[in-house]
């Protein structure tokens, strides 16, 4: 059995032990986030019961950031699944960026004739995006916490 050379890489205190890969993380608005690399850490929050799921991915880049990339998934073909990415300069500060993402912005913006819905209509259109929303940063808060 064999494995791939792996190289030492430092990041102040921590050393990885690392292979090199090249990566483009899409961003919806921006041009792709491009580094090499490796991926130091996944987490995943697939539930069956729920239409979407996250992953949060940490990599590690040649040059010394670090870059998380949270993915929101859905399970519905009819819905485009969600990459934003970031660079930071500290694993700390990826993982600060983690812990104060609020997944409430993942939750789209309703359409509709708003101008011609009875106020009743619209309240409760409100009220439902406000259950997605609460609903969105209690499922990405358990995948954090």
């Amino acid at each position: 059995m064999s494995f791939p050379m792996q190289s030492p890489e430092s990041s102040g205190d921590v050393t990885f032990m690392t292979s090199s890969t090249s990566y483009s993380l899409p961003q919806p608005g921006k041009r792709p986030l491009t580094f090499t690399g490796s991926e130091l850490a996944m987490a995943m929050s697939f539930t069956p019961a729920l239409p979407y799921w996250y992953e949060i991915n940490i990599y590690s880049t040649n040059d010394g950031q670090f870059v998380v990339a949270i993915r929101k998934f859905f399970q519905s073909e009819t819905e485009e699944d969600v990459v934003k990415a970031w660079s930071f300069p500290s694993i700390d500060h990826a993982f600060e960026h983690i812990q104060h993402y609020d997944a409430g912005h993942d939750v789209p913006v309703p359409h509709g004739d708003f101008a011609a819905m009875a106020p009743a209509e619209m309240s409760a259109v409100a009220l439902q995006t406000h259950a997605q929303i609460e609903e969105a940063r209690s499922h990405f808060a358990g995948l954090v916490g």
